[in-house]
Formats: structure tokens, C-alpha cells, sequence
């Protein structure tokens, strides 16, 4: 009930703001400062500030409670209000070449779905995929002001901290039970937090909370033992500090490499999660193993999603390797499999590789590599302005770290609370260029 109530006030905030004139609020970097945002403004402030908020019974995943689950309708409720902003917003959505070779790759879902037999699983998965090219589109139309993007960045964190500091209030942690999205999305979207965090460390004003931040974000992925949240972020991490320092920062980034190598061999929960108690060859694995590359993939615990991958494969990919055997297949597979099957393949580039082939996993790689390069470029022209330089390290950090968590997690099935933040940090990248142009 709390969840509904939540998900109604919040969705009639969001048309509230879309319909007004002008919403005042105090600027987050100066709070001596007012600021006067336009209705789409105070909106968009408000779906970024918003995504880690699942408002649903299982914390945002399909079938794990039996209560009522608000997702779907979320997750299209949002869509269209992102499509209604473009419309709403003064200037026009602008079309950067990320977005363009996005729109490619959904175009090729849809085609998907000709030679899908999924129905509705098709149709639904193709939603989650839509939601990163409607907030690009949407913040790339609304977003053109640097107290814009600081708000969006302040108030993404603030709503982000919530989640770190409330499992260690238990009376008020059970109280929003499946208030926000579950532990493994909100650790891969902490790797978008920790990008914000060193923007404001070093763009607006050096405060050393800032930096502590950072740590901060990193601890939940350590108390969980959550191995893909801490590679997501660390190599959101990297990219950024390749971003900031360019090529003096690749010693940096070989230290903090090293640091992820060092916390899975010598922390002993990490070490139990990560390897087989014994190896090869009946000792335990240590970093000797490494250097002498004595590990195999027999040796790392893959928490059974080496058969689930096996099997999506065997289903769907193979004899169909080319195009895949549709968007939606594998979903529609797990979900109808029955109970003893889990319901998520926990590896988004196998189900993307059976449901729509090389082709469509070519694509979305080429949608990372197309974004990292105009955010490379836009980050070190020397006639941009520090804080589109900023926007550009962030999406491209964040986005990194996203693509780094689908290799073992569903990053695309959490999409409002992971992948949306590092797109929707792009497009507005997007806006903020297109005023500096007068467009």
C-alpha cells in the first residue's frame, strides 16, 4: 500500500511539474541561490532524483514476492512522459550519434519481433530497452543550463545516499520494503554516483565530502560481497580518470586495477565468492595462480549462471547466430520454464546475443563505442565550458561501469535505476553542447 500511494504522488508530481510555468527551489550548489526552473526542468530534476525507486513488492524484480508489482507500468508511465517532455520542452530533442546508432539498434529489436515468437515478452523487453533512447531524447530537449545538470547531480546523490544509510535503520527499513530497487541494481547505479561525486569534488568546490562520497558508494558493494557492483564501479572509476587526467592517469588507473585484483584475493569474503576452494590442483587458489595463469573458468564460482548461459545458448543461439531467435525469447523461456528455473538470465550480453544475434550485440557494443569517443572529444575540447566537460566524464564513466555489470548481472532489466542515468547523462551532455551553439 505504500508503495502504491508513493507511486501515485509521485507520478502526479511528475504531470504537476510538466504542466507548470515555473518551479522555484533552492540551487544545491549555493544555497544562498534560488533557482527558477522551467516545468520540464523541475520534471526531469525529479525523474533523476526518482530512479532508484522500485515501488514495487519485490524491489523491482519480476516474480520474487507475491505482492503487487508496479514496474512494468512504472517503467511505461515514464516513457510517456518522457516523449510528452519532448513536446512540451522549448527547444527541439538533438540527435547526437550515440542516439542515432541507439535508435539503429531498437530499430533492429522491433525487426526482431517478425521473427519472434515471445509476444508480450518481446513487446516488454523492448520497453526496457526503449527507455535509454526517451531519456536522451528528453534531456537532451530540456537540459541546456549548467544549474540544470548541478541539480540533476545533487539530487541523484541525495536520493542515492538514502539507500546506503537505510538498511542500517532496520524499523525504518522495513517499512519500505521494496521501496527501492534491490541491492544488485542499486550497486551498479552507485557506479553513475561515484562519477557525480568526483565531478563536484573537482568542478564545484573541492569539498572533501565529496571524495568521502566516494568511498562511501564503494562500501555496499563490499558488505554484500557484490562482485559486479565493485567492477562496475571501478571501471566507471577508470574511464572517468582517463577522462580528467588523460594519459597520466593510466598509473592511477593500473593502481586501482591492482587494488580489485588485491580485494579479491586477499579479502576472504570476496576470495570464497570468487573461486573454488581448491583448484586444479587441490590447493587453494591464490595470486601465484594468477601470475602463472594456472586459473580456469572450472575454478570461478559462477553461482550456476555458467548452465543458465549454457542453455539460453543451446535454445536460442546456436543455429541461430546471425540474427538470434527474437527479442523476448529467453525471457519468455525462463519465466514459463516453471519453479525450479530461475527467472533472469543474471548475463545481459547472452540473452542480448540469443534474442537478437551478432548483429543486434554488435550494435549496442557500437553504441558504447560511438558514445565514449564524442564524450572523449567533447571532454578535452578546449573551447567547451568545465561543466559540459564534466557531463561528458560522467555519461561516459557511468556508462562504461553499466556495460561492465551486464556481463554477469540484468542491468537492462533494472534500467530505470542503471542504464537511463548514464544515457539520460549524455543527452543531456547533448543539450548543453546544442546552447553553446545557439541551437
Amino acid at each position: 500500500m505504500v508503495n502504491l500511494l508513493a507511486f501515485i504522488i509521485l507520478t502526479a508530481y511528475m504531470v504537476i511539474y510538466m504542466n507548470r510555468y515555473c518551479v522555484l527551489m533552492k540551487y544545491p550548489a549555493n544555497s544562498r541561490r534560488k533557482l527558477m526552473l522551467e516545468g520540464p526542468e523541475a520534471f526531469l530534476v525529479l525523474l533523476f532524483a526518482t530512479g532508484t525507486m522500485a515501488m514495487s513488492s519485490s524491489g523491482g524484480g519480476h516474480g520474487a514476492s507475491g505482492g503487487f508489482n508496479l514496474q512494468a507500468i512504472r517503467l511505461l508511465l515514464l516513457e510517456v512522459l518522457l516523449f510528452w517532455s519532448v513536446f512540451k520542452a522549448r527547444l527541439s530533442p538533438q540527435w547526437g550519434i550515440g542516439t542515432v546508432f541507439y535508435l539503429i539498434f531498437i530499430l533492429w529489436l522491433v525487426y526482431s519481433m517478425t521473427y519472434s515468437n515471445a509476444g508480450q515478452y518481446g513487446w516488454r523487453y523492448i520497453l526496457k530497452f526503449l527507455y535509454p533512447l526517451v531519456i536522451m531524447l528528453g534531456a537532451s530537449a530540456i537540459a541546456r543550463d549548467e544549474e540544470v545538470f548541478v541539480t540533476i547531480c545533487v539530487w541523484a546523490r541525495r536520493v542515492a545516499l538514502i539507500t546506503v544509510v537505510l538498511p542500517f535503520i532496520p524499523v525504518v527499513n522495513g517499512l519500505f520494503g521494496g521501496f527501492f530497487w534491490y541491492n544488485a541494481a542499486l550497486n551498479i547505479h552507485y557506479a553513475t554516483i561515484v562519477c557525480i561525486s568526483l565531478v563536484l569534488f573537482f568542478y564545484y568546490g573541492r569539498d572533501w565530502k565529496d571524495l568521502a562520497m566516494v568511498v562511501l558508494f564503494i562500501v555496499p558493494c563490499f558488505l554484500q560481497v557484490h562482485r559486479t557492483g565493485l567492477l562496475s564501479i571501478f571501471g566507471a572509476l577508470g574511464v572517468w580518470c582517463f577522462y580528467k587526467f588523460k594519459w597520466v592517469s593510466l598509473p592511477y588507473i593500473i593502481g586501482v586495477a591492482a587494488i580489485g585484483v588485491g580485494i579479491i584475493f586477499y579479502v576472504p569474503s570476496f576470495h570464497e565468492k570468487m573461486f573454488w576452494r581448491e583448484g586444479e590442483k587441490g590447493q587453494e587458489i591464490t595470486i601465484q595462480d594468477l601470475r602463472e595463469g594456472n586459473i580456469s573458468q572450472e575454478d570461478v564460482r559462477n553461482n550456476g549462471r555458467e548452465a543458465v548461459w549454457q542453455m539460453l545458448e543451446e535454445q536460442f543461439y546456436e543455429g541461430h547466430e546471425l540474427r538470434g531467435s527474437g527479442i523476448g525469447s529467453c525471457q519468455k523461456f525462463l519465466y514459463e520454464a516453471g519453479p525450479t528455473v530461475v527467472k533472469q538470465s543474471h548475463g545481459d550480453y547472452v540473452q542480448i546475443r540469443c534474442d537478437v544475434g551478432m548483429i543486434g550485440m554488435v550494435l549496442y557494443l557500437a553504441i558504447l563505442a560511438v558514445i565514449l569517443i564524442h564524450c572523449f572529444i567533447e571532454s578535452v575540447r578546449s573551447s567547451n565550458p568545465p561543466y559540459l566537460k564534466a557531463c561528458a566524464m560522467i555519461a561516459a564513466g557511468a556508462l562504461a561501469g553499466n556495460y561492465m555489470g551486464m556481463y554477469s548481472d540484468n542491468v537492462v532489466t533494472y534500467t530505470m535505476c542503471t542504464s537511463g542515468y548514464p544515457f539520460g547523462f549524455y543527452g543531456i551532455m547533448l543539450g548543453l553542447k546544442a546552447k553553446l551553439k545557439g541551437q
